[in-house]
């Protein structure tokens, strides 16, 4: 491993107390550091090319259930918008035996947009165009899946050659704790936060156009809009304030189109802003860079080549132990248990298999006939024909259909109290369970018509009882199907759902109504609907309180 290579990254040497390995990772060197725990270049243990940024966390925070929480989502957000406007999520995972929680992402070779401004000056007018034009996709890709950032700002936008990319979804503090500072709930910068979530706690996609555009003026003259500072003078320029006058001349005189774009971004109300697909369009009509200016691109490929060093380099102590096919593959997203071990391909020689299938055949088929003989020639029972269907009822386990996919059951869902799970009422006839987990009405095995003896009576099936009408919390709220614990604080299509079923129920979520913010009224009304139900009455929306909301009583 070249360390010239290494020092390029901005990697530090390892030290005794560094982990030897995180997961399938072997750590190269230290990125970063912060109160929330540290950041690893690594590569994977088994000599795969390629180079990982892994984010530890601090062992006493691992073990806190709201934190890790919290670290879910991250991961999950990752998974939901994808490169290139985040970096891959390659992983996450738990060492029980180290007390390691750790998240492994894509190391995106780049500088960060505040060390770019300040190390290699400000933006010109194309390359601010060029940032415009991939922040406003990367925010575009965001409000596609519900996602808000909520710290918008120049250390959280990656520069490479290829582009822009938004980065630290949830725990920025891994990396630049120092930046992070909190006013009454609200977590953040102060120079880069909205109007409207320092007036009341909303934050949005309109919420996010507003950091947005503080980040390209900062981009463009090294200064946020509203003062650089992090003490309360600056929140209440950015709360009630219009743009630091000097500072946007600087903007109009590089580029007066952008400046009446970011000008517009800035609107304290947030229904008057540009969309994420606005910020395209206005790209798309101005001429961009198609590389960064000097120095900053030279900067950009020192970094490139380094990567391609290190990603192709051996790693330093290790031996490649492990084929391809034997790496443990932890997998992608939230979950934090034991490693996923990769499928491993059958062996068993073609020929006996191919005589177990001809034995099994022949054994399925004499089963058939002894079945139908069975069916044609026992007696009638009272008031019923032979061969028709019994009608097979299921117990309401609580988890009616909540999404437009259809996903009508979640694993792993808890039962309200008093309610079964998928039970069936024994009424002498089998029941099948669907593919989503409900059970579907059977009939008793009726013969098939080319299997019967001339003259013999045709069996008929009778029609089951209809479905009755799903109550309209059910059919008309299709918002979210998952069980992920919802409570006060949080905002978003968890949140939406929640509402939307407690409206329909004839709750009141306050005068904002369904709005996706989890507020007191909506808090109180939970609780109300949890005393009605029988449930522990804490106002947190978990696996018990979905089941019951969804139930169809």
């Amino acid at each position: 491993m070249s360390d010239a290579a290494l020092a390029e990254t901005c990697a530090r040497l390892l030290r005794p107390a560094d982990p030897v390995r995180i997961g399938p990772y072997v750590p190269l060197g230290l990125l970063g550091s912060g109160g929330m725990g540290r950041v690893y270049l690594a590569r994977y243990g088994d000599g795969t090319p390629g180079l990982a940024a892994v984010k530890v966390v601090r062992p006493e925070l691992a073990e806190d259930v709201r934190f890790r929480r919290r670290f879910e989502r991250e991961a999950t957000v990752h998974a939901r918008v994808g490169a290139p406007y985040t970096p891959e999520l390659f992983g996450t995972g738990f060492e029980a035996d180290s007390e390691l929680l750790w998240m492994a992402t894509a190391y995106l070779p780049g500088l960060n947009l505040a060390d770019a401004v300040r190390d290699c000056g400000v933006l010109e007018p194309a390359g601010a165009w060029r940032l415009v034009a991939d922040l406003g996709r990367a925010l575009g890709a965001l409000a596609a899946v519900g996602i808000v950032h909520r710290d918008f700002k120049p250390s959280n936008v990656l520069l490479t050659r290829q582009g822009a990319h938004v980065i630290d979804f949830g725990i920025a503090q891994a990396v630049d704790s120092s930046a992070i500072t909190t006013t009454g709930s609200r977590v953040g910068t102060p120079a880069f936060m909205s109007p409207e979530y320092l007036r009341d706690g909303r934050c949005d996609t309109a919420s996010d156009v507003f950091c947005f555009a503080s980040t390209v003026v900062h981009a463009l003259t090294g200064h946020a809009p509203f003062g650089d500072g992090t003490g309360m003078d600056v929140l209440h320029r950015v709360a009630s304030e219009q743009p630091n006058a000097e500072v946007m001349a600087r903007v109009a005189t590089a580029d007066p189109a952008l400046a009446a774009l970011l000008t517009a971004c800035l609107n304290k109300d947030p229904a008057l802003r540009p969309g994420p697909q606005d910020l395209i369009d206005a790209a798309a009509a101005h001429p961009r860079a198609t590389s960064w200016q000097e120095p900053l691109d030279g900067r950009l490929m020192a970094r490139q080549q380094a990567y391609d060093v290190l990603r192709n380099s051996p790693v330093r102590g290790e031996q490649a132990q492990q084929t391809p096919t034997q790496r443990v593959v932890y997998p992608a997203g939230p979950g934090f248990g034991p490693p996923v071990p990769p499928p491993v391909t059958p062996t068993a020689p073609v020929r006996p298999r191919r005589k177990r299938y001809v034995a099994l055949t022949a054994v399925l088929a004499v089963c058939a006939v002894a079945v139908t003989a069975f069916l044609l020639t026992r007696p009638s029972s009272s008031g019923a024909t032979t061969g028709a269907a019994a009608t097979v009822t299921t117990a309401d386990d609580g988890a009616g259909p909540s999404s437009a996919s259809g996903n009508a059951n979640e694993k792993g869902r808890e039962k309200p109290r008093g309610q079964g799970q998928g039970q069936l009422v024994d009424t002498g006839a089998s029941a099948t369970p669907s593919p989503s987990g409900n059970s579907t009405q059977s009939t008793s095995p009726t013969p098939h018509p080319t299997s019967t003896t001339p003259g013999a009576p045709t069996p008929t099936v009778s029609k089951s009882t209809a479905a009755p009408t799903k109550p309209p919390w059910l059919t008309d709220c299709t918002y979210y199907s998952g069980t992920e614990q919802t409570e006060l604080g949080d905002r978003g299509q968890r949140v939406v759902q929640v509402q939307c079923m407690l409206t329909k129920r004839g709750y009141s979520v306050g005068s904002s109504g369904v709005d996706g913010d989890f507020g007191k009224a909506t808090d109180a009304a939970v609780r109300s609907f949890q005393s009605d139900k029988g449930l522990e009455v804490d106002g947190q929306v978990g696996p018990k309180t979905w089941a019951a909301l969804r139930s169809s009583t």
